[in-house]
C-alpha cells in the first residue's frame, strides 16, 4: 500500500486534487486509528477522512501526474481510433465503468470519442443526446482539475490545451 506525506497534493479518485492536510486520528476522538485528512483544492469547506489502513479507499489516492506524464498521455491517444458504441445504454454503461477506473488515458479516449461524435452530429445539424453531453462533461471534469493544477492553467483552458496538443485546433 502506498504511503503519502502531510502537505502532499494527490488525486483522490473522482474527487480530484486534494491536499493532505494532516495524518492522524479523527479530530475530537480518542481512537488510535490513523486517517489521511484530505482537503479538495476546489472546495475548502469539504474534508475527506481516509483510513490509512483501508486499501479500498487509499487505492483511490495517487500522486499527481507530472507535466511530462500529462503530455505523454495526451500524445499516446493521438492516433488511437475512437471506439464508438452505437447502443446508447450500452455506451453509457461502458463509458461509466471506464470512468470509475480513474485511468487518465481511458478518460481521454472517452472524451475523444464523445467529442468526435458530437462534432459529427453538429455538422449534420443534429444535437448529441443529453446522456452523451453529461458523460462528456463528467469525463472532462475528471481530468480538468488535475491537468489545470499541474499545468498552471485555468480549468476552462484544458480542453483547448488537449485539442491543440492533439492537432485538432
Amino acid at each position: 500500500m502506498q504511503r503519502f506525506e502531510k502537505s502532499q497534493y494527490i488525486r483522490y479518485g473522482a474527487n480530484g486534487v486534494c491536499q493532505i492536510d494532516d495524518i492522524g486520528p479523527l479530530p475530537g476522538t480518542d481512537t488510535p486509528a490513523q486517517y489521511y485528512i484530505l482537503k479538495p483544492i476546489t472546495d475548502k469547506r469539504s474534508v475527506y477522512y481516509i483510513p490509512v489502513d483501508s486499501e479500498t479507499l487509499t487505492s483511490k489516492m495517487r500522486p499527481l501526474l507530472t507535466r511530462k506524464e500529462i503530455n505523454s498521455i495526451i500524445d499516446s491517444v493521438k492516433d488511437v481510433p475512437r471506439e464508438w458504441i452505437e447502443d446508447r445504454n450500452e455506451r453509457n454503461e461502458s463509458f461509466r465503468a471506464a470512468l470509475r477506473e480513474s485511468n487518465t488515458r481511458k478518460t481521454l479516449l472517452i472524451i475523444g470519442a464523445l467529442y468526435q461524435h458530437k462534432e459529427q452530429l453538429l455538422a449534420a445539424g443534429k444535437k448529441p443526446s443529453s446522456s452523451d453531453d453529461y458523460l462528456l462533461k463528467e469525463a472532462e471534469g475528471l481530468i480538468e482539475n488535475e491537468f489545470a493544477f499541474v499545468l498552471g492553467l485555468e480549468t476552462g483552458e484544458i480542453g483547448s490545451y488537449i485539442r491543440t496538443r492533439l492537432g485538432l485546433e
